[in-house]
């Protein structure tokens, strides 16, 4: 009897609530969760791992790295070319201020995010690492209706993939891998052959922190301009 009675609980649930079940199985529904997730996030802290691929060149580094909305971003290069460079990134100017690590620290330069000196060896830019971004690049694929979920995963994730004409230049698949916060903390991306061309990992998040503007530009705000 107590098992007819809990049997026909869940199924009074599942006829009242569809939606919860979807929104758990559902690529859109897991979209929407994280986007969600996404609006409730004024700073974050991480440390983040990058790999680029263009033609025969691959590009490893690691850096240390402070967001703050509306998308003021500070990259600190701790690992791989250019060890000890940083970048501050400000969204109202829309211009970045950096230098380079070792002797010549002390020069600051202030250049356009697509300056090469301060994108990878394809081309990313600064405001183009952040986990808002991410979210916009899968929104075509979503939309479309073209992402599955990542089996075989302890996290929650979706794989999209472009149905006969790429969404993002040469890259055909996306992949991305949410945290327990729903931040995409794994963002890989791959060409029409299956080519690893781009990867994201990020590692030691930490979520609305406290962060001031201060605190991300640390000395290369733009100060009276």
């Amino acid at each position: 009897m107590r098992r007819v009675v809990a049997l026909a609980l869940v199924l009074m649930f599942c006829s009242w609530f569809p939606g919860v079940l979807r929104a758990q199985e559902d690529p859109k529904g897991l979209y929407q969760q994280a986007l969600e997730a996404w609006q409730g996030v004024k700073d974050y802290t991480c440390v983040m791992e990058s790999y680029n691929r263009l033609g025969d060149k691959e590009e490893y580094k690691t850096y240390e790295y402070w967001y703050l909305k509306p998308g003021y971003i500070r990259m600190k290069v701790v690992k791989g070319k250019g060890k000890g460079g940083e970048v501050f990134f400000d969204p109202k100017k829309n211009k970045v201020r950096g230098h380079k690590g070792g002797f010549f620290s002390f020069i600051v330069l202030t250049l356009n995010p697509d300056d090469k000196k301060v994108t990878s060896i394809r081309g990313v830019r600064v405001d183009q690492t952040t986990f808002g971004y991410i979210l916009f690049q899968l929104k075509p694929y979503v939309e479309a209706g073209e992402c599955q979920m990542l089996e075989g995963r302890e996290r929650k994730g979706l794989t999209c993939t472009a149905q006969g004409q790429s969404y993002h230049g040469d890259i055909w698949k996306d992949k991305v891998v949410f945290d327990e916060s729903m931040m995409p903390v794994v963002w890989e991306r791959y060409g029409k052959d299956g080519t690893l061309l781009y990867r994201l990992v990020c590692k030691d998040v930490k979520l609305n922190t406290g962060l001031t503007l201060k605190n991300v530009a640390k000395g290369m705000e733009f100060k009276g301009e």
